[in-house]
């Protein structure tokens, strides 16, 4: 299984809180975590909760915290709690359906919502898009699958890429032409996000 917490800066020192899903009749009594990409500074158990002091990670790149649960009734729960960790403390944090609208009001009218088919194509070329950008050096550090309530937490300068790559996706597939503008501000959008993705330091070409 797994969560996506509420993201955090590289910078921030946070507290993040899981409820633990435990039957009526059990609780929880120990717990033994393994974090990757962000740093655990203290855990606690709080009756039903786990308490995380998380702290470091870098910008673009999704933390996570694989949490094994024992009961008290000792069954033994596994879940990966993941963290995005965003360029700074101030982000844009949208829902999918927030961006599948915009990509959509162009062809269903402003102001007008759309058709369920509609929204579900919309967010199904949503998530193939992030996945797509992922595999190929674009990554947003937005876990997948993404549903229509999904807050996608991400870097205030990546929210236009994702905007407009989706409209550009979403035209084709009602015979629509997005304008010149348009396609300037997706194409822009990722490249951006290409090159924040590149590291700091990189290793020249050998030459043979």
């Amino acid at each position: 299984m797994a969560t996506v917490l509420a993201a955090k800066a590289p910078t921030e020192v946070v507290q993040r809180r899981w409820t633990v899903p435990v039957d009526s009749d059990d609780g929880v009594s120990s717990a033994s975590l393994v974090a990757t990409g962000v740093t655990k500074d203290d855990d606690s158990i709080e009756g039903d909760e786990l308490v995380l002091t998380l702290s470091g990670g870098t910008a673009a790149v999704t933390g996570s915290v694989v949490a094994t649960i024992t009961t008290t009734r000792g069954r033994t729960l596994v879940e990966t709690l993941y963290i995005p960790i965003v360029a700074s403390a101030s982000q844009i944090a949208d829902t999918a359906r927030d961006y599948c609208y915009f990509a959509l009001r162009k062809i269903t009218g402003i102001g007008e919502d759309p058709e369920a088919g509609e929204l579900d194509d919309a967010l199904e070329r949503l998530n193939a898009m992030i996945a797509e950008w992922r595999a190929g050096g674009a990554d947003i550090a937005c876990p997948t699958p993404i549903t229509a309530g999904s807050v996608i937490y991400c870097p205030d300068w990546a929210a236009n890429a994702i905007r407009y790559n989706l409209l550009i996706d979403c035209y084709s597939n009602y015979d629509a032409e997005p304008s010149a503008s348009d396609m300037k501000r997706a194409n822009r959008g990722l490249q951006l996000i290409k090159h924040k993705n590149l590291p700091a330091d990189r290793a020249g070409a050998s030459f043979y």
